[in-house]
């Protein structure tokens, strides 16, 4: 995929960003059926419009997954301070997802869940420069590009 394509595919997925964050996945979400915990929430930083990028084995460009999240802080942690670096940890997330594609191996349109908290933990957790400052991620909604 020549520069051009890519950018021009890029730009047309975050003009639907909105509109695919705004619809219920298809065949509905857990996380997205269930009430968060006010204490969860509280204790959270929210990282919304997330845009994870889907390839094949040979880093062939084959979907997009628009993903909002919650990252929970630690124990003993402040929240405020990690939510001040919010940006840095989407940054980090986001280069996470350019380097392992976050999909069901055997559906495009499926995030591994587990696969994915556990990467951008890692990521968002190497850039605040705190092991374990945020200890688990959560999906509040999870839309895919192409078969949803």
């Amino acid at each position: 995929m020549t520069r051009r394509k890519l950018f021009l595919a890029v730009l047309a997925c975050l003009a639907a960003t909105p509109l695919a964050l705004a619809s219920p996945p298809a065949g509905g979400h857990g996380a997205a059926d269930e009430s968060p915990d006010e204490k969860e929430v509280a204790r959270s930083v929210e990282l919304g419009g997330l845009v994870f990028p889907v390839f094949d084995e040979k880093g062939k460009l084959k979907n997009y997954l628009f993903v909002n999240a919650r990252m929970l802080v630690g124990p003993g942690k402040d929240p405020w301070k990690y939510r001040e670096q919010a940006h840095f940890i989407r940054d980090a997330v986001v280069r996470a997802a350019h380097k392992t594609s976050f999909n069901m191996k055997s559906d495009p349109t499926k995030l591994d869940e587990k696969l994915a908290a556990a990467e951008c933990l890692k990521a968002a957790n190497e850039v605040v420069g705190q092991k374990d400052a945020l200890v688990t991620m959560t999906f509040t909604q999870i839309a895919s590009r192409v078969g949803n």
